[in-house]
């Protein structure tokens, strides 16, 4: 007897193992790009920057935020700023502030001219590793990122920059993400 094969069983089959095949290829690629939110792709998170009293005119960005094992990482770049001359006793200073907690982490000093001192107005820059709290209610834990809308880093006026507290005289730009 002749094993006879009826051509639509086989195109179900031929059907499903297509449809499986979509699938995983689907769910893979949808784990590989997961869904990021506003402002943050692949490189990390970018965060527009506004000005503040201290610095009317700013304008700049944080760009690939992220935080890996503890650690955030990224760059700072904020243009027209003010200067700040030698002898002002005035730097600007970049912190990541947890507001939901009160965690601040000192990020860096911007740099103008291959200086912390801006004698002339300007942009400054810095690239970040910050690697721990240093101060607030978690002072030396490693970062953490907060729920959405209660990070903020701000950049500061400050008239000491000891890497551990801020030492504000005045705000020149901020944006929370």
């Amino acid at each position: 007897m002749t094993d006879v094969r009826l051509p639509w069983k086989r195109s179900v089959w031929v059907a499903l193992a297509l449809i499986v095949v979509v699938a995983v290829l689907g769910a893979r690629f949808a784990i590989t790009t997961h869904a990021a939110g506003p402002g943050e792709d692949a490189r990390g998170i970018h965060v527009e920057l506004s000005a503040l009293a201290g610095a009317p005119d700013a304008k700049g960005s944080a760009d690939g935020i992220r935080f890996e094992q503890g650690v955030l990482l990224g760059s700072i770049h904020v243009r027209e700023l003010p200067a700040q001359p030698y002898g002002s006793g005035k730097f600007y200073g970049a912190w990541f502030v947890r507001t939901d907690t009160g965690d601040k982490a000192f990020l860096g000093a911007l740099i103008h001219d291959q200086s912390i001192i801006f004698s002339s107005g300007g942009g400054g820059s810095a690239k970040l590793a910050a690697t721990h709290f240093t101060t607030g209610p978690d002072q030396g834990s490693p970062i953490r990122q907060g729920p959405r809308g209660s990070n903020l880093i701000i950049v500061l006026i400050e008239n000491n920059i000891n890497g551990l507290t801020p030492s504000p005289v005045g705000q020149a730009a901020q944006g929370v993400f």
